[in-house]
């Protein structure tokens, strides 16, 4: 078992990693976040993929972690005063909302394929495309920021 915050997340039988951390891809070079975005993967890839429970189970923590992981960069957002925070806040509403969407449906047999597959293709993709566009984005900005103020 790894504790990853303060979840608790079993290391199933070694098994081949859903998503890597891409360095090139995902390394922001901005510490808490590259460490929330690595902590979410670690919860991501600790699924079991043999068990439909797990994807439920995962996805409950995933939600938890990111309520928490997108409280974080949003206060930096307002410290900050970042000029395109609300189209930010509205992309961690939606995922949010999605994220309980699916597992709000998984409560049928149906329910759980679809939740299965939201996780397995959906959130891989959603997680680049926001790093890549939202997320550097933001660090891009909140480094010239803090430049500026140890300048000042």
């Amino acid at each position: 078992m790894v504790q990853y915050m303060h979840y608790n997340i079993k290391k199933e039988s070694i098994m081949p990693k859903l998503k890597e951390f891409e360095t090139h891809k995902h390394l922001l070079h901005f510490s808490p976040m590259d460490d929330l975005h690595q902590e979410f993967l670690d919860i991501y890839n600790s699924v079991n993929v043999s068990d439909n429970n797990s994807f439920k189970e995962k996805l409950t923590v995933l939600l938890a972690h990111s309520k928490k992981h997108f409280a974080q960069e949003e206060a930096l957002m307002d410290e900050f005063k970042y000029s395109t925070q609300k189209e930010h806040k509205e992309e961690h509403n939606k995922v949010l909302t999605e994220m309980e969407y699916f597992l709000n449906l998984s409560v049928t047999p149906f329910g759980q394929k679809m939740l299965k597959a939201y996780y397995l293709e959906k959130i891989p993709s959603w997680f680049d495309l926001h790093l890549i566009s939202m997320d550097s984005d933001l660090v891009h900005f909140l480094n010239s920021k803090i430049t500026k103020e140890r300048v000042s």
